[in-house]
């Protein structure tokens, strides 16, 4: 945690060789998560997060494929548009090849956002609500 304090997240086996990791910050700042398999980081760890306080009305999004992606692989985040009233959802994948988009609104004020890199290399992902960056 940005105070130096370490806490840990919850866990949860999904059965089907993956794990689902949850944290709720009690702090604002820069965070750093070290996920870890048998003793070694796994790719990409520590990850590296802001949290602030965010009044309710905002748009934010969240989610891994935000800071991490494999090629050939979907990789995904989702956006809240919780108490934000009306306006377009825009969003824009840019980077070394095309990455198609794909998103599934979940009726209940969040978007499900998956994008396929096909090319290895940097991608800068875009998401405007109103036309105005989130």
């Amino acid at each position: 945690m940005p105070s130096g304090e370490v806490d840990k997240p919850v866990i949860d086996d999904n059965h089907d060789g993956t794990v689902s990791i949850r944290y709720e910050p009690k702090e604002e700042g820069i965070h750093e998560l070290a996920v870890k398999y048998n003793g070694e980081h796994v790719q990409g760890s520590p990850f590296k997060f802001h949290v602030d306080s965010i009044s309710s009305g905002y748009v934010t999004a969240y989610g891994p494929g935000l800071v991490h992606g494999v090629t050939g692989e979907p990789a995904q985040f989702i956006i809240s548009t919780k108490g934000a009233g009306a306006g377009g959802l825009q969003m824009a994948v840019e980077g070394p090849s095309k990455a198609d988009i794909t998103y599934h609104d979940n009726k209940d004020g969040t978007v499900s956002v998956s994008y396929l890199p096909t090319a290895p290399g940097e991608y800068k992902i875009s998401v405007r609500f109103g036309d105005k960056h989130i």
